[in-house]
């Protein structure tokens, strides 16, 4: 059964971008599909979405914050998150 997933790694980085904004472009106009990245940490969300936004500046980018505590802290995430 295929369920329309696809795993790409090993870009490197600074060439990440422009695979990004590719496969955004295609995976939409092909089947109106999202596309998911999962960054290492907050700098290179924030990097990597500026240069995706600059190869393809009609594509939305949407950023969900990075969680406010480590796994096993005795806090609890901000709620907002």
């Amino acid at each position: 059964m295929d369920d329309g997933i696809s795993v790409l790694s090993g870009v490197p980085t600074g060439f990440d971008a422009m695979v990004l904004a590719d496969l955004c472009k295609t995976s939409h106009a092909e089947t109106n599909a999202a596309v998911l990245h999962i960054a290492h940490d907050a700098k290179s969300m924030d990097v990597l979405s500026k240069a995706v936004g600059f190869f393809a500046p009609d594509i939305e980018i949407i950023e969900f914050p990075a969680w406010d505590c480590l796994p096993y802290d005795r806090i609890s995430p901000n709620a907002s998150l």
